[in-house]
């Protein structure tokens, strides 16, 4: 079996997580306890009436996973960007370019919904092509169907037909090839219906041949990159007994309490935009009852597919990108001291629609005149004395209205220990004006030297002459 590395530069993806241990999966009750090596699978489809269903199945995490997910805090890491790899199994030599073709289409879902949409330009795509010894994957289209491939992948996981199943530590020793890895894509080379999504792997699966896979990737990518409960209504007991679920999308407070308390998506109630669904209250039925739970929208991506995101959702989605990438994408080095006529920079990311807020100042107070500009000369702008100078740059995305969200995670800031600006007329440079000076100034203008081309015209002349004395004369 062969692996060929692919970026996808024009930064296109879908994304869901999901995996699977070698052991199958036992069904559990929904709110049971949750064992940190364990994690919940995400199985969703579209039931007989075009309302999606699905199932939540526990299974194992691998050791190497649950060993990523101790690592420290990656934002800005690698490429400073949210990064999908695509994998594939069941594809022979002769249908890569099948794999390359089921990426492409994949690819091209995700970015026409918000808040994937603006925020494209965070996100790099890798596929991976893995050759596998024969065409298909297991179980496709019926039980007992056992192909030689990359992954294992399977059909029927745990008993349910269309969870598809995937070897976890095989999918990542692929997709780890890639320069960095935040989310895995599974696909299967099938046109069967099914995916899966588990949160806990950063990790999924999908079938690349089928065309409304991919819908199916989105929603589950809800799940595995925005922690978002299902809003659907099917799975669970139909009255909601348990307490205020964590995820932020689903809560036991109607819109009356919520507003008072200042609970969960207070902040969105009665917000309405053609960017996400429908208008923002407490609709009942969510996270697999139909009473006493609700959701943000009427029907929005984590109720049925087709469907927008929730401004709430979205918010939470748009958290979860900062936790990767960092709103400063490149700065002037500031490791050591700059001189005051030296340029410094910063390179914010740069969303479609928008740009991120930048401003300057100088020990805590602001640089007049120097808001929104991402390059600057300090002593342009008075700074000569020295000091230290920061930039802030901060997103101001109308998609996010909790402050906690954006101070802690869409605002950096960067400072430089900016040295005092060397004085014009102290050519000796002893820090002090003096006869020295002078003669320093007559020897090298009679020689021709443009190190005293003070006006930068290319030659010596009286402007430069003027320029020292008015210099000296004011002492610097």
């Amino acid at each position: 079996m062969q692996t060929r590395i692919t970026p996808f530069a024009a930064i296109a993806a879908f994304a869901l997580a999901a995996g699977t241990a070698a052991a199958g999966p036992d069904r559990i009750a929904i709110g049971a306890i949750e064992d940190p090596n364990f994690e919940y699978v995400h199985g969703c489809w579209e039931g007989p009436d075009g309302n999606l269903t699905g199932v939540r199945v526990l299974m194992p995490i691998e050791p190497a996973i649950l060993e990523r997910q101790s690592r420290p805090q990656r934002r800005g890491v690698a490429d400073n960007r949210v990064d999908f790899v695509f994998v594939g199994d069941g594809y022979t030599a002769a249908e890569e370019s099948a794999f390359d073709s089921h990426v492409a289409f994949a690819s091209s879902q995700l970015f026409l919904y918000e808040p994937f949409k603006a925020y494209e330009n965070y996100f790099r795509v890798h596929a991976i092509f893995v050759e596998s010894n024969e065409s298909g994957v297991d179980n496709d289209p019926s039980p007992g169907i056992d192909r030689d491939t990359a992954l294992d992948m399977q059909y029927w996981c745990g008993g349910t037909e269309r969870l598809l199943c995937v070897n976890v530590s095989k999918a990542y020793a692929h997709a780890n090839l890639a320069p960095d890895v935040d989310q895995v894509v599974a696909l299967a080379n099938s046109s069967k219906y099914g995916g899966a999504g588990y949160p806990g792997s950063d990790l999924g699966t999908s079938a690349g041949g089928n065309g409304s896979a991919p819908q199916i990737a989105i929603h589950e990518l809800g799940h595995s990159l925005g922690d978002l409960a299902d809003e659907y209504t099917y799975g669970g007991p139909t009255t909601w007994s348990g307490g205020e679920p964590g995820t932020k999308n689903a809560s036991i407070y109607p819109a009356s309490q919520m507003a008072a308390d200042e609970r969960k998506w207070h902040e969105w109630l009665g917000f309405s935009d053609p960017r996400f669904d429908g208008t923002v209250g407490t609709y009942e039925g969510c996270n697999y009852s139909a009473l006493g739970i609700y959701r943000p929208s009427n029907n929005s991506m984590m109720r049925n597919l087709n469907r927008k995101f929730n401004a709430p959702s979205a918010e939470r989605l748009i958290a979860a990108f900062y936790l990767e990438v960092q709103p400063i994408d490149d700065h002037t080095p500031n490791g050591s001291p700059i001189d005051a006529d030296a340029t410094v920079s910063v390179t914010p990311m740069q969303p479609i629609g928008h740009d991120l807020d930048v401003s300057w100042d100088l020990d805590g107070s602001p640089v007049a005149g120097a808001d929104g500009l991402t390059s600057l000369v300090p002593a342009s702008f008075g700074i000569t004395a020295g000091g230290t100078l920061t930039a802030t740059v901060v997103d101001n995305t109308d998609m996010v209205r909790a402050a906690n969200i954006r101070n802690n995670r869409m605002t950096q800031a960067v400072s430089w220990t900016v040295l005092p600006a060397s004085c014009l007329a102290d050519l000796t440079g002893d820090g002090n004006l003096n006869v020295d000076d002078i003669d320093a100034f007559v020897a090298a203008f009679l020689a021709g030297d443009l190190a005293v081309d003070f006006d930068a015209s290319g030659s010596l002349n009286v402007d430069d002459i003027d320029a020292f004395v008015a210099a000296f004369l004011t002492g610097c």
